[in-house]
């Protein structure tokens, strides 16, 4: 199991908070290993401070599974202490990057939404189903996050 880490994870990018009612969408820019991803694998994403509720996320992604029939898939949530694996899960299934000219995730439903919002936690992605030919190596996305406080 690997741990991949966004740019606003490691602090090379700020991330923009809410301080009221209006929601803010925040780009969380990741860039994968050269390594394919492995079942196991988590992207830590970003901390979302106490107070603030993820409304929303979109998942545009170049293509990471080649496959005529891509498996590659993620489930999103909150990390453990020690960002292992999802302490809780919001949702399962995320086909993120299936498509020759990529794709774009959303929400499919609303459990971040409705997550318990007085601690501090991170978000995280977690790789389910490996790809059946990985084409992941060195590329980027971004997870753009919808935060209201």
């Amino acid at each position: 199991m690997a741990l991949i880490q966004s740019d606003v994870a490691t602090g090379k990018k700020a991330v923009p908070q809410p301080f009221d009612a209006t929601v803010a969408s925040v780009p969380v820019d990741v860039t994968l290993p050269a390594a394919a991803l492995a079942v196991g694998d988590i992207i830590e994403l970003a901390d979302i401070p106490p107070g603030v509720q993820v409304t929303d996320y979109d998942f545009p992604s170049p293509q990471l599974d080649s496959n005529g029939t891509p498996t590659l898939a993620f489930s999103i949530g909150v990390l453990n202490s020690d960002k292992s694996d999802l302490a809780t899960v919001y949702e399962t299934g995320l086909t993120i990057g299936r498509t020759a000219s990529g794709n774009i995730v959303r929400a499919g439903n609303a459990a971040a939404a409705q997550a318990n919002r007085t601690a501090a936690r991170k978000l995280g992605l977690k790789v389910t189903t490996a790809a059946a030919t990985a084409a992941s190596a060195g590329k980027s996305f971004t997870a753009i996050l919808h935060l209201r406080h």
